[in-house]
């Protein structure tokens, strides 16, 4: 992996996402690119234009808009406050920003990157206060790299653990952070899979622990019984320095795991880094 890239809110920066972004820049020697969404929605800006008419009839130049100076001023601390966190980190760093579509504009980020890190409250609406948000419900099941869902505070990562459901979406995740992150091939990988009752074994499952052994020198299996979601989110709640890899995103309704109603719960109450990745 040598392309990362993290949205930000120009607005309100988080210093924590940064530095969990300069964390996998500096693992895996990867370029880390702010993409800096300036929503402008709320101020009715129009792509492209330079003078508007105010309401008593009179032109303005972008720049003598009410506000205008004062975010400028945000925005420009932010995008320096990111420069500045990933100057001390080592990291090579670049910025891109974007003032009107903020999902369009990170989707087609998404296209041309091999990560994109994302907050699970990212939002440019004022209502949009669930967690995880609307907007970054609406980017997961659109967007076309892996995603990895930084968490509010991180100390490190000291477990894997794959969230498996028996599913090819849930086999390609695993696939895909063994290709994009080599360096945690030491790191412990705990492969769970929930069996709820009357379930019969997975038939495959010598085929993924042959698969997870070429990646990882220390596998553990862990088999929990009873319902998906509160069986997941128990074994989970306890957890601390770990990364947990889920496969897609609301686009297989088959797939018990990984629907809305898992995900969403354990994105929104557990405080862990959550990697997405759709087939």
């Amino acid at each position: 992996m040598k392309n990362i890239r993290i949205a930000i809110d120009a607005d309100r920066l988080n210093p924590g996402d940064v530095r969990f972004g300069c964390y996998l820049a500096s693992l895996s020697q990867s370029r880390l690119t702010g993409v800096f969404i300036k929503n402008n929605a709320g101020d009715n800006i129009q792509a492209g234009k330079s003078t508007f008419v105010l309401q008593n009839g009179a032109t303005a130049e972008l720049s003598e808009l009410p506000g205008y100076r004062e975010r400028k001023a945000i925005h420009d601390d932010s995008e320096n406050t990111f420069r500045t966190i990933c100057g001390q980190q080592g990291v090579a760093a670049s910025v891109r920003t974007d003032s009107h579509q903020p999902l369009e504009e990170i989707l087609a980020e998404s296209r041309y990157a091999d990560l994109l890190i994302i907050s699970s409250e990212l939002a440019f609406e004022p209502s949009d206060q669930a967690k995880p948000s609307v907007f970054v419900k609406e980017l997961l099941n659109s967007v076309e790299c892996p995603v990895l869902i930084a968490p509010r505070l991180f100390s490190g990562i000291e477990e894997i653990v794959f969230a498996y459901d028996g599913n090819a979406a849930a086999v390609h995740a695993i696939k895909q952070f063994s290709y994009l992150l080599p360096e945690f091939e030491d790191c412990r990988m705990t492969i769970v899979q929930v069996i709820d009752d009357g379930q019969s074994e997975d038939p495959n499952a010598d085929k993924l622990a042959q698969l997870i052994s070429l990646h990882y020198s220390n596998v553990h299996f862990k088999k929990l019984h009873g319902r998906t979601h509160p069986e997941l989110f128990t074994y989970l709640a306890d957890k601390q320095k770990t990364l947990v890899v889920m496969g897609s995103y609301g686009r297989n309704a088959f797939s018990n795991m990984l629907m809305h109603s898992t995900a969403d719960p354990l994105i929104r109450n557990l405080d862990l880094p959550f990697f997405i990745a759709h087939p």
